[in-house]
């Protein structure tokens, strides 16, 4: 097989026949003059350029020929260095579209993750929200049965206050009928016991006086001074009697005038306990709501934690998410930069090979004119 030739060896073959060309026409038109020469033919005035002005211009065609291959090859090699930068260029656009279209696709998974994050972190802060109203609620309703609580144990306390002065009153009622009642059984006492010897003596008296027949005896003078004595003591005891009935009485009268101040005493005692029940049954649900306000704050306080979290991944991800969206930003505008560079290079490549074919074409116009003079020249020496 034959080796297939590159532009440059190709356009350097040419260039080579060219000159060997130009040196064979030169050396026939040196033989065509010499002909001439001796022959004594001669050229007409007329406008016709001689063999020797003829060989002149084939030689400088064929060198202004030469520079035009030469420009053309440089047109050629300009276009495939053209064509092959303008190659490395579409890769790297490629290259660059391809990372830009990666990091494209990162930063909107990232986005993506930041709006689901977004959302995570809107229902933990409505949740935490939640949970902080209904403890703060619950907090309310703990203070108001509280106050409650608190209302009802100050008035089971008066109630409670007023049972016992009322009892202590009572007590000192009580007390002053059971005194009455003992001095009065004392003077009944007193009074049974003068009564006995009140008779005793009535009786010694009676026997000493002869039952009344003889009352100036001795023994019956002196029996009625002491029976005298007794009933002196009889009337004074009778009369205490009378005096502790009558404290009695008013004792009792005072007892019964407490009664009813014992029974609403009584009431007040059940009201009360009634009360004390209520604050104690109040203060337990009032517990009860700040031990589930407290485990509602706990849980919020959890949830902020998350809340925090959430915040600090969010900060992160939207830093690496203007990461990826600058870096294929930049990878997009240096893609779009490339393959402007390219087809600029493109362009400039066409241009050179349109160029280097206007070159190649003066020069095959050039050669085809040297020829035809040298043609013109040969076949005016085969005419002599």
């Amino acid at each position: 097989p034959v080796e297939e030739l590159s532009p440059r060896n190709r356009a350097m073959e040419t260039r080579s026949a060219w000159t060997r060309f130009a040196g064979i026409s030169i050396f026939l038109m040196g033989v065509a003059i010499l002909a001439v020469s001796f022959s004594g033919w001669q050229p007409a005035p007329v406008e016709e350029l001689s063999p020797l002005q003829v060989g002149r211009y084939a030689v400088r065609a064929e060198r202004q020929s030469g520079d035009y291959d030469e420009k053309a090859e440089r047109q050629i090699a300009f276009a495939t260095d053209n064509d092959n930068a303008a190659s490395g260029e579409r890769d790297l656009a490629a290259k660059e579209e391809s990372r830009a279209r990666q990091s494209a696709y990162l930063a909107a998974d990232l986005k993506s993750r930041i709006d689901k994050t977004l959302e995570e972190g809107r229902d933990q802060v409505n949740q935490a929200t939640k949970l902080k109203s209904k403890a703060g609620r619950l907090q309310e309703m703990a203070a108001e049965l509280l106050g409650k609580a608190k209302t009802e144990k100050e008035g089971a306390a008066a109630l409670k206050a007023k049972y016992y002065t009322t009892m202590d009153q009572y007590g000192k009622a009580v007390q002053t009928i059971d005194d009455a009642t003992m001095k009065a059984q004392q003077i009944l006492d007193q009074m049974n016991a003068q009564s006995l010897t009140l008779a005793q003596v009535a009786t010694e008296y009676g026997t000493a006086s002869g039952h009344g027949a003889d009352p100036g005896a001795a023994a019956a003078v002196a029996l009625k001074g002491q029976l005298q004595n007794a009933q002196k003591d009889l009337s004074a005891i009778t009369a205490q009697k009378a005096k502790a009935d009558e404290d009695t009485a008013t004792a009792r009268k005072l007892a019964d005038q407490y009664q009813p101040m014992i029974i609403m005493a009584e009431k007040d005692k059940r009201s009360s306990d009634f009360k004390f029940q209520e604050f104690a049954s109040l203060t337990q649900q009032a517990d009860s709501l700040q031990t589930r306000a407290d485990a509602l704050l706990s849980r919020a306080d959890t949830i902020d934690g998350l809340i925090q979290s959430t915040q600090n991944d969010l900060g992160g991800k939207r830093k690496q998410f203007e990461h990826y969206k600058n870096r294929a930003q930049t990878e997009m505008a240096i893609s779009l930069q490339a393959e402007d560079k390219e087809a600029l290079l493109r362009k400039q490549a066409r241009e050179a090979r349109y160029k280097a074919a206007e070159l190649s074409d003066k020069a095959r116009r050039l050669r085809a004119l040297a020829q035809k003079g040298v043609n013109n020249v040969m076949e005016a020496t085969q005419n002599v």
